[in-house]
């Protein structure tokens, strides 16, 4: 009898713990070289994000999916949370930002036949088609243009097919990106560059959905879970893992 209540005792222990431990579903779009599902480990930006959260104390799981589908699963709590989003006031109505996990430079991009090679004002390209994923944040000068001729596309592949066919003339993004997303497709990246000068150094968050019971306190633990791994040089471990900077 002394030993089945001790089972117990241990039982009442353990199982909270168990059934308390949490599976954080991530979701994003393929953005190589950042994240990606071609990527090992999904990429260093996702190896960053589930290491911060395995730091604390949580497990995850991650779906690759168009930028739109992303945003529209996350906002509805179908999703936790999403990798690799910039700043917008707008965005805050629905999701909970994480602190800053990486930088990365955004510019438009064009093609070595493109007329300009730099530009003082958006209304100067004004009369070009442009374009940029759906359902995506530039930066907030651009986002509040109103650009006559904007076009939107579901991945970074076919944005960039239509700009190396013509059909757009220059397209909003990271350059690395659109280069990756070239040479994946079997087109020429080399030929790609940025129109001068860039348009934004914009942060890469976590978005955490307001509409889960939990979000501030996913937010907070994966807050101290980056603080961690970067005060370990864990963090500078993954980037170097990846031959980042």
């Amino acid at each position: 009898m002394k030993s089945l209540k001790l089972l117990i005792s241990v039982i009442t222990i353990v199982f909270p713990l168990i059934v308390s431990a949490q599976t954080v579903k991530l979701t994003t779009m393929n953005w190589s070289p950042f994240y990606a599902e071609s990527l090992n480990n999904g990429g260093f930006i996702t190896a960053i994000v589930e290491e911060a959260l395995s730091e604390a104390g949580y497990d995850s799981t991650v779906e690759f999916t168009e930028w739109q589908t992303a945003l529209d699963t996350v906002k509805s709590g179908s999703k936790d949370a999403l990798i690799g989003a910039y700043y917008t006031e707008e965005r805050t109505k629905d999701y909970y930002y994480s602190i800053p996990i990486y930088t990365v430079l955004v510019g438009l991009i064009k093609t070595s036949d493109f007329p300009l090679k730099n530009y003082n004002s958006f209304n100067a390209i004004n009369e070009y088609k442009i374009g940029k994923i759906e359902g995506s944040s530039i930066g907030a000068s651009f986002d509040a243009f109103d650009f006559s001729q904007l076009h939107e596309f579901d991945s970074v592949s076919s944005a960039v097919k239509a700009l190396t066919m013509g059909e757009i003339d220059l397209y909003a993004d990271n350059l690395a990106v659109a280069k990756d997303a070239a040479q994946s497709s079997g087109l020429d990246g080399s030929q790609l560059q940025i129109l001068l000068p860039p348009l934004e150094e914009n942060n890469l968050y976590l978005l955490i959905s307001k509409s889960i019971p939990n979000a501030e306190e996913l937010r907070d633990a994966f807050n101290k879970g980056l603080f961690a791994i970067q005060a370990s040089g864990r963090f500078n471990e993954i980037l170097a893992e990846y031959n980042q900077q």
